[in-house]
């Protein structure tokens, strides 16, 4: 049923109405456990009380009260998250490995189909690779930023598409909870993703994205009285859209000035939101389900409009969400071309050429393609893996544009160094990776969404220039 949008006074509106029905927007915690799951109270103490999340009681209320419950989460715990034990690391690698051979069986028919690979998914879900980025107690695997980009960079050597989707999840929550107050009803959120297997879909990019630094989105956020909001706009590219629980959508605040953004948070059965699911028909990463979002006056609480800020600020959380973004992205696309070398290497070693008495690798030209390609993937190997670690050690040394720039140059290099590698064993393998049955073709073609991520590489090498000669992207005039 379509929300009631015409709105005669507040009373029509606090507590906001859902066609025939009235929620209340109390806090954080009480929109998530009405909306999450269809509703569902039992789905919230079923799944966090057996859990004692840090002695956090949930009642039929917000989450509890009493003094002892809120000093059971502490900064320090938090914080000592950051270090990732070496052989968990090599754990949560060895596990994409199993998901990454597995999934390669099928990405393949996925590809061609165009269809989202739902199967990879509910694996995703079963072996809380899911969760990756969470502790164990909020039901994760407890990996950080460097486990994310290793483990990654493994996924997508088996399924590009499947790696890449979840990559909008993992970043996003990755980021969430680093940046996070610590709280008991951020702790419950945390445990209701993990331990409930919830997926986040993030939504940023237009069908008009101006390509400047202080972006003004056409999804926007209008307030109406004092408790609600309504969301209006069109989001593209929306990874496993069909598959989320809940939305986080970068949309505009209407009359605010400055120029301000926020983030919606939508779950998935809200009136209004529609998931347009015959818009992702691509060239490469078919099997990603990156669908439209249709947004038609959704009503929302004014509790549900997180993290506004002035465009164009680059802040810690800013850079925070940049980090996990473009060091995961980096990866995903680096797992492509490594994909690519082991398959060309297989091919070059065991194919002739008629009257050849040896295989092609035996071949100047593969010889020297073979050389510069492992180059390149060690030269955007050694980048992102240590600005990860940097980033892990050292999160305070990544300040404003300079610090946004070293890390915007470790995607800028792994996704342009990707498409040069693929290219090359392209000519190696010849005119046997442009058959369908063989996957070179694939690997041509989803190595190129990598250009299409934010930033594009025009800006990126505006951003990388310009902090490297001291100059603020946002100094007028932009030339």
């Amino acid at each position: 049923m379509k929300a009631n949008t015409t709105v005669t006074s507040r009373s029509d509106i606090t507590p906001f109405a859902l066609g025939s029905e009235f929620l209340r927007a109390q806090d954080y915690y009480n929109m998530f456990s009405r909306f999450l799951r269809e509703g569902d109270r039992e789905f919230w103490t079923s799944v966090l009380a057996p859990q004692s999340v840090e002695g956090i009681h949930l009642r039929s209320g917000p989450g509890c009260n009493c003094a002892s419950c809120k000093v059971r989460i502490r900064r320090e715990a938090w914080i000592n998250e950051r270090t990732v034990p070496a052989e968990r690391h090599d754990q949560v690698v060895t596990l994409a490995g199993q998901l990454g051979d597995e999934f390669a069986t099928r990405a393949a028919e996925h590809d061609c189909d165009n269809t989202f690979a739902s199967e990879n998914l509910a694996r995703l879900k079963e072996t809380g690779y899911s969760a990756l980025v969470l502790p164990e107690r909020f039901g994760g695997l407890g990996g950080n930023l460097e486990t994310l980009v290793r483990a990654q960079e493994r996924l997508a050597q088996g399924c590009a598409a499947t790696a890449i989707a979840i990559n909008m999840h993992l970043f996003t929550l990755g980021s969430m909870y680093e940046c996070a107050n610590h709280s008991a009803i951020e702790a419950a959120f945390f445990s209701a993703i993990g331990h409930g297997r919830q997926i986040i879909a993030g939504a940023q990019t237009e069908p008009g994205g101006s390509g400047g630094w202080k972006e003004r989105y056409e999804t926007e956020i209008e307030k109406v009285g004092d408790r609600c909001v309504l969301l209006r706009g069109l989001k593209r590219f929306t990874s496993m859209a069909e598959h989320a629980d809940v939305f986080l959508i970068v949309a505009t605040l209407v009359d605010k000035s400055p120029l301000t953004n926020a983030v919606a948070v939508v779950p998935r059965r809200m009136p209004g939101l529609r998931v347009i699911k015959d818009s992702w028909d691509s060239l490469g990463m078919r099997a990603a389900g990156n669908c439209d979002l249709q947004f038609d006056a959704v009503v929302l609480p004014a509790k549900a409009i997180i993290d506004p800020r002035e465009a164009g600020v680059i802040d810690s959380m800013a850079i925070s969400s940049y980090a996990w973004f473009d060091l995961s992205i980096a990866a995903v696309y680096t797992g492509v071309a490594i994909a690519a070398r082991d398959w060309a290497k297989a091919f070059a070693r065991n194919h002739r050429t008629s009257g050849a008495a040896r295989s092609i690798a035996y071949l100047p030209g593969s010889q020297f393609a073979f050389a510069e390609a492992e180059a390149l993937i060690a030269q955007s190997r050694a980048l992102y893996l240590g600005v990860a670690a940097d980033y892990v050690r050292d999160r305070d040394s990544f300040q404003g544009e300079s610090g946004w720039a070293r890390i915007a140059m470790t995607k800028y290099v792994a996704t342009n160094n990707a498409i040069r590698v693929v290219d090359l064993l392209l000519e190696v393998v010849g005119s046997e990776a442009m058959l369908r049955k063989n996957p070179m073709q694939r690997y041509f073609r989803d190595v190129r969404a990598g250009l299409n991520h934010t930033i594009s590489n025009a800006r990126a090498r505006e951003l990388i220039g310009k902090a490297a000669l001291g100059i603020s992207v946002h100094e007028l005039p932009r030339w």
